[in-house]
């Protein structure tokens, strides 16, 4: 053997020998214990790997457009000030393809210690039985450093996979309350109804979605990662196990926005230490970021971080001036009127108050034409309504024919289980009650929120007396099951109106009884 090759060897034999091992190799469960399709998968130092899901959020064709997001929880008793109702906006900061296409990355887990370490540490951490916990305790300026040393990693030893996976210019950020919200919720994998609610949807108890503080879960004990089952959008432990620390300041919320006050941290999500009855995705938690005596960042047990990609919004010269015209075409657009504003009366009194003759009769011009208009979209939005509250009462409709179409199925199935068509016939019949599901509540949603009440009941009313004269020959069971139909979907657009996050199975189980009402009803 050549002296110059043996050495290295040697050298390499004895520090094995006193210790010095090489990095053992990283197992799935150390960072993906539950593969799924779509996954986005980059490296790590140390021969590591993280996982990430992607969440989109779809918009018009205008770098200006966004996605409109309800925050909080209407049942937060004593944490209104923190988490109550707060309508909000996202957009993904990445794209591929244009403004209408924009989606973010997120941390498919919480942030594992061996992964934490393997970015943070001088020497590559040894797999043990506590590297697959999640990384907690560290403070936000130390989640900072590691979101910026595995950015700048990256760019570094993987340039090509961000660049796939994340675009040219992302980098790593913690995420901002809407995303981590919008993710937690569900995003575009549940339907409008389920996003508003306390949790995202579970096929199970909450103990195998969550960790949470009692001994039927995770006691106080934080656990390993990944070992629970996944919310809609294929994320883990996104609630409980260690709250997660988000990008910004912690700002308390009045009825109608957040405070102007910017107070400390926020982390989301709840952890170990969060009863099981406090669980919620609206959760928020105020950390202080400097130690109250010695001035020294600080951070949180039970708080750790889940990393998510960003990207700059001004990025190119071509982008600025798009973005530019974008704005210049919004102000063409016709914006909603705050309630109580009479624009024609306002025109008028202003009008009045002119004493340059040829501005006062440009403004009364204008204010004519604006009545007209007015008065043309009033008559346009009216029409609107009315289909969609005609719209709401057929979807109720079919929502419980396809009830009854399961039940009978059912029926059949039970008098003959070994038979392979009823049991496909049971299975069409639901995917055609999870269908008119969607399509009703998507249209409660519709109602309730793109026209005001007044719009809405005036248009309504007259629906209702349009069908009683539309029916006043028909079968009584007719007349009756009609006008209930439409009621009842007029009842849950108040209820959707006052509490946005109503359990939507609260107006499948009015529809179900209403189905059960009228089978005993006689022609």
């Amino acid at each position: 053997m050549r002296l110059s090759l043996a050495i290295p060897l040697l050298l390499s034999a004895l520090a094995t020998a006193a210790g010095a091992q090489p990095p053992s190799k990283w197992e799935d469960f150390d960072w993906n214990p539950q593969p799924l399709a779509e996954d986005v998968i980059l490296p790590m130092p140390c021969d590591g790997a993280m996982a990430f899901r992607r969440v989109d959020t779809p918009t018009a064709p205008n770098w200006l457009a966004d996605t409109g997001l309800q925050m909080g929880n209407s049942d937060v008793s004593g944490q209104e000030h923190s988490e109550s109702l707060l309508p909000d906006n996202i957009t993904g900061g990445l794209t591929k393809t244009g403004p209408d296409s924009r989606y973010y990355l997120l941390g498919k887990y919480e942030v594992s210690r061996r992964q934490y370490q393997a970015v943070m540490s001088d020497s590559c951490p040894r797999g043990d039985d506590e590297a697959a916990l999640p990384a907690e305790g560290m403070s936000w300026l130390d989640a900072q450093t590691f979101a910026a040393r595995y950015t700048e990693w990256l760019y570094t030893h993987a340039r090509n996979a961000l660049a796939e996976a994340a675009g040219e210019g992302s980098f790593l950020r913690l995420p901002t309350e809407e995303e981590w919200e919008f993710a937690a919720r569900g995003g575009l994998a549940v339907n409008d109804g389920a996003l508003r609610k306390k949790l995202f949807p579970m096929d199970g108890p909450l103990e195998d979605y969550v960790w949470f503080a009692g001994f039927k879960s995770c006691d106080g004990k934080v656990q390993s990662i990944g070992v629970l089952k996944q919310n809609p959008l294929g994320f883990f432990d996104i609630l409980g196990n260690v709250q997660e620390l988000t990008a910004g300041l912690y700002r308390l919320r009045t009825r109608e926005q957040l405070h102007g006050q910017a107070g400390g941290l926020v982390a989301r999500g709840g952890s170990c230490l969060t009863a099981e009855a406090r669980m919620r995705s609206s959760d928020r938690d105020e950390i202080a970021p400097y130690d109250d005596k010695t001035g020294a960042p600080r951070g949180k047990v039970f708080t750790g971080l889940r990393l998510a990609f960003g990207a700059p919004i001004l990025s190119s010269a071509e982008r600025i001036s798009t973005i530019n015209e974008d704005w210049r075409v919004s102000g063409e657009m016709r914006l909603p009127l705050e309630p109580g504003q009479d624009p024609v009366e306002a025109l008028g009194i202003i009008a009045e108050a002119e004493p340059d003759a040829r501005v006062r009769d440009a403004l009364l011009n204008a204010r004519d034409l604006f009545q007209r208009e007015m008065t043309q979209r009033n008559a346009v939005e009216g029409r609107s309504a009315a289909s969609v509250a005609q719209g709401g009462m057929l979807a109720v409709r079919s929502y419980l024919l396809a009830l009854q179409d399961l039940a009978n199925s059912r029926e059949l199935l039970a008098s003959n289980p070994d038979d392979r068509d009823f049991r496909d016939y049971v299975a069409r019949a639901e995917e055609r009650r999870q269908l008119t599901e969607n399509v009703l509540l998507a249209g409660i949603v519709h109602a309730a929120e793109d026209f005001s009440d007044q719009t809405y009941s005036a248009a309504a009313h007259v629906v209702a007396q349009e069908n009683e004269a539309r029916l006043a020959g028909m079968r009584a069971r007719t007349r009756v099951s009609t006008m209930r139909m439409h009621d009842l979907f007029g009842q849950f657009v108040g209820t959707y109106r006052k509490h946005p996050d109503t359990d939507p199975q609260e107006f499948l189980n009015q529809i179900e009884a209403l189905r059960v009402e009228l089978s005993q009803l006689q022609d």
